[in-house]
């Protein structure tokens, strides 16, 4: 998650898609708190 957090402080905002078939998965919940950890705004689709 290090790398990603990296990558994600370079970011104005994000698209976070979520699957209606699989539905959420763990690491979309780490994801999603690290965005708002870092306070990058987030669109969730």
């Amino acid at each position: 998650i290090a790398e990603v957090e990296r990558v994600l402080s370079v970011l104005d905002c994000t698209v976070l898609v979520i699957s209606a078939v699989e539905g959420v998965q763990p690491q979309t919940r780490v994801l999603m708190r690290a965005l708002q950890r870092l306070r990058v705004p987030t669109l969730v689709f």
